[in-house]
C-alpha cells in the first residue's frame, strides 16, 4: 500500500482538504497558529503540521484523533464539520476538494460564509 493510504483512501488528498480548511478557518478568525495552539492546549508545531499535512512518523502525513478536532473547532468557535472535508457527500478514493484549484475556491468560499454568518471573534 503505497505510503499516503489508508485502506482504500488516498488518505493524503483528505488530511490536504483538512488541513486547507484548518488554515482558513484560522485565518478567518485572525489567529496566528501560536495563538490557535496556544487556545487549544497545542504545541504550534502541531497546528503547522496539521495544516501541511505531515507527521514525524511514517507514512509522514497527519491524521488527526476525533479528540484533536474538536478541540481545534472549539479554540476556532466553529462546528466540526467545518474542519471535514467532504462530509455532504459519499466518501470517495480521493477528495473532490482537492481535484482543482476551482473546488479549492469554492470550499473557501463556503468557508467564508459559513464563518461569516456565525460571527467574528
Amino acid at each position: 500500500m503505497p505510503a499516503r493510504e489508508r485502506g482504500s483512501l488516498d488518505w493524503g488528498t483528505y488530511g490536504d482538504s483538512f488541513g486547507h480548511r484548518l488554515a482558513k478557518i484560522r485565518r478567518l478568525r485572525h489567529l496566528s497558529q501560536q495563538e490557535l495552539a496556544v487556545r487549544c492546549e497545542m504545541h504550534h508545531n502541531q497546528i503547522s503540521n496539521l495544516e501541511r499535512n505531515t507527521s514525524n512518523r511514517d507514512p509522514y502525513i497527519a491524521d488527526p484523533k476525533l479528540s484533536t478536532i474538536y478541540r481545534l473547532a472549539r479554540a476556532l468557535d466553529v462546528p466540526p464539520s467545518l474542519l471535514l472535508p467532504d462530509l455532504n457527500r459519499r466518501v470517495q478514493r480521493q477528495s473532490p476538494e482537492q481535484a482543482t484549484n476551482r473546488s479549492l475556491s469554492q470550499v473557501e468560499a463556503e468557508l467564508e460564509r459559513l464563518v461569516r454568518d456565525l460571527g467574528a471573534d
